[in-house]
């Protein structure tokens, strides 16, 4: 199974990373290294949808983000998207969402706010304690090793996840890779309020050098994170861990961002696990303009 893993891996991330290019089951099969007629039966088998809808909704969800996080026209999102015209596209997310991009654009509820006219549904007193947990800063394209699953949870509770992260360190010792030299990190790979969380998918993975290639089920990436983050941290292991990550999510976004004039942008939201005094501490990286 691990070979067949290895070349679907391969598949998937190329796809991700060339939706306006040419993704028919001939080049797809060219980067699986199968032929078309084994790689359309075994791309099946192991996501359960056929090539073409896998594809397409990868292209709506795309789009459905940037409805709802990027100002660029609907015209421009069909082209970033892989769309053959503006046409084309809103045919294909009126069937699939069941609503236009325009009517999807201005109704879908957000629970980030794009822009000050967004409004805000709570009030936020300013908190001198809360702001001093946030900082600004950039991150540049990390490389990284790891594995793509499945299984977010607002109890931040996931076997799925758990399970990556226990064969990506398994594969790291494995390779003899000086793990005190990497960074550990989560990458959200999809938009939450596109989504649903069960569906949304995980990059766990390591920060890793050019030199290092894939193996044992493991896919590298070069993650397309550079820009500016709001970034702060919590201590995984504190009882009150999901009540405090939300608490503090919903005060960055209905008060910090706004009230600093930043807002959030169509990059992934970036996990860095590290070791602290009292167990695991992770640090958020929030994407802004």
């Amino acid at each position: 199974m691990e070979p067949y893993y290895a070349g679907l891996q391969r598949v998937l991330t190329y796809i991700d990373n060339h939706l306006t290019e040419d993704l028919s089951l001939s080049v797809l099969a060219q980067v699986s290294g199968y032929s078309p007629y084994h790689f359309h039966r075994l791309f099946h088998a192991l996501t359960g949808q056929t090539l073409h809808d896998y594809v397409l909704t990868r292209k709506i969800n795309t789009a459905a983000s940037q409805l709802l996080y990027d100002r660029c026209s609907i015209t421009q999102i069909a082209l970033d998207c892989g769309f053959s015209s503006p046409g084309s596209f809103v045919r294909c997310f009126q069937k699939n969402m069941h609503c236009s991009p325009s009517f999807y654009r201005k109704y879908k509820e957000r629970k980030r706010p794009l822009a000050p006219a967004d409004g805000i549904a709570k009030a936020y007193a300013p908190n001198d304690a809360l702001d001093a947990m946030f900082s600004v800063t950039t991150l540049p394209d990390i490389r990284a090793a790891g594995i793509v699953t499945k299984g977010l949870s607002e109890q931040f509770q996931s076997k799925e996840i758990e399970k990556a992260f226990a064969k990506l360190f398994a594969w790291v010792a494995k390779a003899g890779l000086n793990a005190g030299r990497m960074d550990v990190l989560g990458i959200t790979l999809d938009t939450p309020e596109v989504v649903p969380l069960s569906e949304c998918r995980y990059f766990a993975c390591v920060s890793v050098d050019e030199d290092i290639r894939p193996g044992d089920g493991i896919t590298i990436r070069t993650l397309p994170l550079k820009g500016r983050y709001i970034r702060f941290s919590l201590e995984r292991t504190r009882p009150d861990f999901p009540e405090a990550f939300f608490q503090l999510t919903d005060y960055l976004y209905g008060s910090y961002m706004p009230r600093t004039g930043r807002y959030p942008d169509n990059r992934s939201f970036v996990e860095i696990y590290r070791q602290s005094g009292s167990g695991v501490g992770i640090m958020y990286y929030v994407p802004v303009q």
